[in-house]
């Protein structure tokens, strides 16, 4: 009995330590470790509650038993790969415990420098914003920017207002699927985009253009753009926003097969889907977005592209 209780008492003690190191190196880990609450995240922090403690070493400890297969963060390699190997092992673990107990005072992994995202915006007079100049890449660009991210937008068009500080795209008024496709190698070689962010198919809707093979012309892009991209590089697909002349729900229903064929051959393209972000109402001219409606464009664009910045 004696020993079960001295048993109790030194799990108690130690769990305490463990708590009070983990407060004073989140104190002080701004200056004394690379464990820092870059806009990633924290490296060590599993939950996501932006201190690193017992209940991640817990989380680590149930993910590499199998108990637990996505952990409450965004990005679990992430917060979980300690030694920086690119792999979420039993050392992960080891060093969680070591930390945690005042053993080491930082992580092997050396976080990710802020580094600048390069995304070219590619499309039609959707991307350019004939009737909002800058379009949806004005809220886009503050949005990036005010979470701290360093970003550099691409391509060989220009516009916006004051407040868009990169003005660079590649939005082509009036462009259909083929004409893009006709010069993306060149466009690709030329700015070398880690992040493209596609949205097009409006005007072979709006002309009627041979859309029986839409998807076909969307699919040989798609080949193009991700053979161009970087290794790390990424393509996200917009299922186009809604027309007030036409129905666009057939095309969008097949850009997202296009795309998930894709994905499943093992290319780095994502869907987003922007159709049920806009409606009509947001069309003041029947095909281009007002202000409010690019903005909203904008918010569905960060959201799918902001674990991808500053890495």
């Amino acid at each position: 009995m004696y020993s079960l209780r001295k048993r109790l008492l030194s799990l108690i003690m130690v769990l305490s330590i463990c708590l009070c190191v983990s407060s004073v190196c989140n104190a002080n880990q701004a200056t004394t470790q690379g464990v820092t609450a870059a806009a990633s995240g924290l490296i060590g922090d599993l939950n996501g509650d932006g201190a690193i403690d017992a209940l991640d070493y817990s989380l680590m400890k149930q993910f590499l038993l199998g108990t637990v297969t996505d952990l409450p963060v965004q990005d679990d390699l992430y917060a979980a790969d300690l030694d920086g190997d690119a792999k979420i092992t039993a050392l992960d673990l080891a060093l969680s415990k070591q930390y945690l107990l005042g053993l080491i005072t930082k992580f092997p992994k050396i976080p990710p420098q802020n580094i600048t995202t390069v995304i070219m915006p590619l499309g039609d007079s959707i991307t350019d914003g004939i009737t909002v100049p800058g379009a949806y890449r004005i809220k886009l660009w503050n949005n990036i920017t005010s979470a701290g991210q360093k970003v550099d937008f691409v391509g060989s068009m220009s516009n916006g207002p004051t407040e868009l500080g990169d003005k660079n795209h590649e939005g082509h008024s009036g462009w259909r699927i083929d004409q893009i496709d006709a010069n993306i190698n060149a466009w690709m070689t030329t700015y070398k985009p880690k992040i493209v962010l596609l949205h097009i198919g409006t005007n072979d809707i709006s002309q009627k253009y041979d859309l029986n093979n839409a998807p076909n012309r969307l699919s040989s892009l798609i080949d193009k753009i991700c053979a161009k991209l970087p290794s790390d590089g990424k393509l996200y697909v917009a299922k186009v926003i809604p027309l007030s002349y036409a129905d666009v729900r057939n095309y969008n229903t097949q850009v997202a097969q296009v795309v998930q064929n894709k994905a499943n051959q093992g290319k780095p393209v994502f869907v987003v889907d922007m159709y049920s972000a806009v409606t009509t109402a947001d069309l003041p001219d029947g095909v281009h977005c007002s202000r409010t409606g690019y903005d909203k464009m904008a918010d569905v664009w960060y959201n799918a592209i902001k674990n991808d910045l500053g890495k």
